[in-house]
């Protein structure tokens, strides 16, 4: 009995020994709270805790602490308060060190943060907290929204985000969210972005809000391509995926993430999409598998307890004894009670105090706290989309501020991605070709521009055809075809060709520098060399002319024989060696007055001139008249005939709009449409009056409207680059006219596009250099063209080709003179029958007027005769009677006949010296 006794009394002693020991050890208890259900991050979350307890255990049985962990998660629901109090009364009744680590997600902790400095549990908050609402019991691993909006507003202002009346979007998932704009919203240095706020809805059941807010930012005309996002890391995914499918997720916007870990990422898609993607988020230091940066800073919370324990054990600078004893905490005291000071009185106050003076490198970065429980070392870091996934640019600090690495400015300025560019086939701007080995590529002006532009820019791009092959117009319902429609749904980067700066594209695209400058010009068949006339000398002058000369002749032959009959002056003796006759004549008889006139104007010598002062003046006035006409027929007839003038039947566009016979039109679809189309002046109203109610004038394609021009009476106003481009290739083209108005070629490229400034960079330098001219000369004035044109004119005004003459040219002067020929030819046969049949009068009826004729036809053809022949009675009384006038005359005035001139004598007509016959008496007899 004694032995069982003895045996009892040691185990009591030693159970008591043993409880005594376990009162005597200290117990830590961490609380975790939480607001969400994720398995894998909660399974993440015990790991670590587990782990986290296995090193304090260790530590604890090394350093002889006597302490012992305890960590609890508690999923925290506003609905279940009262019980709440009962488990952290039941944590201050049971521990003598008591923590509180929060991580909410989606609910505020402003509560449970006021209960836990009420009751003066130090807690370290995870999630972002707004400054109004940080207790003094409140540690905070993450900065504080103020620090993290003056952080977004230095980025803002580094990228020059809404100002200049362009508009930033700041799309938010809580309410807390707004906090981040306390500092955005300030004026600093007289600047204020503009800011528009898109609340996201987290239920699935409005999705259709959150995709119509998406709809809304992808707006064509909207210039809002600046986005930051301040949504929840599960929220996030959800909303890129439905922003990638509707084009926002693209190389046209750049997205500011904010908050969460963007490294988390699915960034290969995100790269290949080409969206520009900023993230300002911690970055862990040390490597952690999913979740890093909400591991990273539960992590960093554990050992910041961890740390403030061994100042308060293990130094002696803080008393290891409790100041007051623990009281008894229950849930209605709590509610009754004003204050809960006395429920553990200065223990939250030492272990706040302890927590300022600790200071370790933890994942998050160093972790050291402020008086207001704000982390003092705290760096946020700034990463940015590149081909090796988000990549550190920069950092921020509450000393430094915002600063930007040269490596991440050359990253954040470079092209990044593969361009997808659409065109139009239109020589010499951009051609087809097949290659040897079957495949289709591109050539030409633009494309070796844009091969410069990418070698320079080092990106490289697939080219392809528009969908309906044209530079686009808009249509009634607003909408745009060819390379504007494909460039403003954004299923293109870049749009190249003849491309015309306008100002209905600039509202829709966005263009670069112009590479090439030029007009609306008339393009144009050369006129046709009209076949040469036969009678061309006549075209000198008009019918109207030769008519009226006709009547000249003839009324002024009549009026000098009217003139010359009446005037007494003009009637003389037929002997110029008698001066007193029976009987006067007068020369000028209706046949001389024709041949004078004809003569004078043909300017022959003529042996008889007028002799009184009336018809002197009469035939000094058609003197005149006939120099005039002679010298102006002459010179015109020189010009007319030597010089084949090639006159367009048009000359400028006034000429052009005021006929209707030559049918005009531009390239449907193109600039030059929509000029006339929407041009306010007269002329052009008129004009495109005249081709809208005519649609058959606009060709599908350039050659097309060539081919038109060609073949029919047709006129093509297409840019004058183009119009130069075609003339020197095709010899019976020409441009008529001038430049109807200055325009501009430019590279077309998506409202907000990042690569128009660096393009258009690009074409300035390549101008300067001369290489855009050099293409000018390659692709105009060396490639393809076939033959030069003889006659081309470069400026294609009106111009000159000079020929000799020939037989077809001067050929009706030859038939005029066969024609004279033949008529005279016939008069002669006419005197000769006459004259013949006179003869055989003479001769009696013993001879037949055929043989009278055979023997004046032998007289006259035989060679061998003698050039006399024959006198006869008639003739033989003439020359007697001839012969005695002479004598007369010779012996009255000896040196009268020898003193005219041998011309003079041998001049006088044989008609004006015949003596009439005896029974015919003179009209008019010498008084």
């Amino acid at each position: 009995m004694l032995l069982h006794f003895i045996i009892c009394v040691i185990i009591c002693i030693t159970i008591s020994q043993q409880q005594q020991k376990q009162q005597r050890r200290s117990i830590v208890a961490i609380v975790l709270f939480i607001d969400y259900n994720d398995p894998l991050l909660n399974y993440h979350i015990q790991s670590l805790i587990h782990q986290y307890e296995e090193e304090w255990e260790i530590s604890s049985i090394y350093l002889q602490t006597n302490t012992k962990l305890q960590i609890e998660t508690i999923m925290y629901q506003s609905r279940n308060q009262l019980k709440l109090f009962e488990k952290l009364c039941q944590f201050l009744n049971t521990t003598s060190y008591l923590f509180a680590i929060t991580h909410f997600r989606y609910q505020t902790p402003i509560f449970i943060h006021t209960i836990l400095s009420q009751m003066h549990i130090p807690h370290i908050a995870i999630s972002m907290i707004a400054n109004n609402t940080i207790n003094s019991y409140t540690l905070q691993m993450q900065t504080s929204s103020e620090h993290f909006s003056m952080a977004i507003r230095d980025i803002i202002d580094h990228f020059d985000w809404g100002y200049n009346q362009n508009e930033l979007v700041f799309i938010y998932e809580k309410q807390s969210s707004l906090d981040l704009l306390s500092d955005v919203l300030r004026v600093k240095n007289n600047r204020q972005p503009t800011i528009i706020l898109k609340a996201l809805a987290i239920d699935t059941k409005e999705s259709l809000k959150s995709r119509s807010i998406l709809k809304e930012l992808r707006n064509k005309a909207d210039p809002t391509k600046k986005i930051i996002v301040a949504i929840t890391q599960k929220s996030l995914d959800q909303f890129l995926i439905d922003a990638q499918k509707l084009g926002i997720v693209s190389t046209y916007y750049h997205l500011l993430i904010v908050g969460v870990d963007a490294t988390q990422l699915n960034w290969t898609n995100l790269y290949e999409s080409g969206v520009q993607l900023t993230s300002l988020q911690l970055m862990s230091n040390k490597p952690i598998q999913n979740y890093r940066i909400e591991l990273a800073l539960i992590k960093d919370a554990f050992d910041t307890v961890k740390y403030i324990l061994r100042k308060l054990l293990f130094e002696d600078d803080f008393p290891k004894e409790l100041i007051i004893q623990q009281q008894e905490c229950s849930w209605n005291k709590m509610i009754t009670s004003n204050s809960y000071a006395s429920l553990k009185q200065f223990v939250g106050e030492r272990l706040l105090n302890i927590s300022r003076t600790i200071k370790f490198l933890g994942s998050s970065g160093i972790v050291d706290f402020d008086q207001g429980g704000l982390r003092r070392s705290l760096q946020l870091k700034i990463l940015d989309l590149s081909e090796q996934g988000m990549v550190e640019i920069g950092t921020w600090t509450n000393a430094n501020r915002l600063t930007i690495t040269p490596l991440g400015v050359q990253q954040m300025t470079q092209i990044r991605k593969h361009l997808l560019v659409v065109t139009r086939e239109e020589k010499p701007y951009v051609v087809r070709k097949l290659d040897s080995n079957g495949s289709i590529s591109f050539e030409g002006y633009c494309i070796d521009m844009l091969d410069e532009i990418a070698r320079r820019l080092n990106f490289n791009y697939s080219i392809r055809i528009a969908a309906d092959a044209a530079y686009g117009k808009e249509d009634e319902n607003g909408q745009w075809s060819g390379i504007i429609g494909e460039l403003t749904r954004r299923s293109a980067d870049l749009g190249i060709g003849a491309l015309t700066i306008t100002y209905p594209r600039e509202q829709v695209i966005d263009f670069t520098k112009p590479f090439m400058t030029f007009g609306i010009t008339i393009l144009f068949r050369k006129p046709l060399r009209t076949r040469p006339k036969l009678f061309a000398f006549l075209e000198p002058l008009t019918v109207e002319v030769w008519l009226f000369m006709a009547i000249a002749y003839i009324g002024v032959s009549l009026f000098l024989f009217s003139m010359a009959r009446f005037s007494p002056y003009e009637w003389q003796s037929p002997y110029s060696c008698k001066r007193n006759s029976e009987y006067l004549i007068n020369r000028f008889t209706i046949v001389n007055c024709f041949w004078f006139t004809i003569g004078s104007l043909m300017k022959q010598t003529i042996d008889y001139g007028p002799r009184s002062l009336s018809t002197r003046v009469l035939i000094g006035s058609w003197w005149f008249f006939s120099l005039i006409m002679i010298a102006s027929y002459t010179a015109n007839l020189a010009a007319f005939l030597t010089t084949k003038r090639l006159k367009s039947p048009i000359d400028d566009i006034e000429a052009l709009a005021k006929q209707t016979d030559i049918k005009y039109g531009a390239l449907k679809g193109g600039s030059t449409e929509q000029f006339f189309r929407s041009s306010k002046i007269p002329i052009y109203e008129r004009m495109w009056y005249y081709m809208s109610s005519r649609p058959e004038v606009f060709p599908e394609t350039t050659e097309e409207g060539i081919e038109w021009v060609k073949n029919r009476n047709y006129a093509f106003l297409l840019e004058s680059a183009t119009n130069e481009y075609n003339v020197q290739r095709h010899c019976e083209l020409m441009q008529v006219g001038g430049l109807i108005e200055s325009k501009s070629y430019g590279i077309g490229t998506t409202h907000g596009s990042p690569y128009r400034d660096r393009i258009s960079n690009e074409i300035l330098q390549l101008q300067e250099n001369g290489f855009l001219n050099n293409l000018y000369i390659k692709w105009w004035k060396e490639r393809n063209i076939p033959e030069q044109c003889d006659d081309s004119d470069i400026d294609q005004r009106k111009k000159s080709f000079t020929n000799e003459l020939d037989l077809k040219n001067i050929g009706g002067i030859f038939v005029m003179l066969l024609i004279g020929l033949s008529f005279s030819f016939i008069v002669t046969s006419l005197e000769f029958y006459f004259k013949a049949k006179r003869r055989r009068l003479l001769d009696g009826k013993s001879t037949t007027i055929t043989e009278r004729i055979k023997h004046d036809l032998h007289f006259a053809l035989c060679t061998n005769c003698t050039s006399s022949r024959p006198t006869y009675m008639q003739d033989k009384e003439k020359e007697e009677i001839t012969e005695k006038l002479c004598e007369n005359i010779h012996h009255s005035k000896p040196n009268s006949i020898q003193n005219l001139p041998r011309e003079t004598i041998s001049s006088i007509d044989h008609d004006q010296l015949t003596l009439v016959p005896i029974n015919h008496l003179p009209r008019h007899r010498v008084s």
